[in-house]
């Protein structure tokens, strides 16, 4: 399994790239970078050179995540399919939904193939570099996805 660090400066700011990860669909170096788009905002992301993109993806949060994912690939975005939200008697909380993860990671690589895209997914053993805090290694799950070109 690959092992990316992750530097950032004691305001918790980016410092230098992030470093790149073998594709899922061709297994060649895709350069990392921070993403800047809805929920995946300060996420991270990788380019690869075969036109495919990465993303890192908690499958807890696929249902924040699905139809920023789904953009971010360039396809038609769509909110997941979930059941409706629940009252949560006297707790105070408004609603509460079950969220499958790994259910709602098949339908988005459902759906993303319904739109002509090859999916993949691959894991990266990920540590965060912060001055005065040192983190264990994670595992990270990207999800890859490579929309066929549109001739021009």
């Amino acid at each position: 399994m690959e092992t990316l660090d992750i530097t950032f400066d004691a305001r918790h700011e980016l410092t230098g790239e992030v470093g790149s990860v073998k594709c899922g669909l061709c297994a060649e170096a895709a350069r990392g970078r921070m993403l800047d788009s809805g929920a995946l905002t300060r996420g991270f992301g990788w380019d690869c050179p075969c036109g495919a993109l990465g993303v890192h993806a908690r499958l807890h949060d696929m249902d924040e995540l699905y139809r920023d994912i789904l953009e971010v690939w360039g396809l038609m975005p769509r909110d997941p399919d979930l059941s409706p939200p629940t009252p949560v008697g006297k707790s105070g909380f408004l609603s509460a939904v079950y969220v499958d993860g790994p259910a709602l990671l098949r339908d988005l690589f459902a759906e993303a193939r319904a739109q002509g895209a090859q999916v993949a997914s691959t894991e990266v053993e990920v540590r965060l570099v912060v001055p005065g805090f040192s983190s264990r290694a994670s595992i990270w799950t990207v999800l890859w996805a490579r929309v066929p070109r549109q001739a021009e």
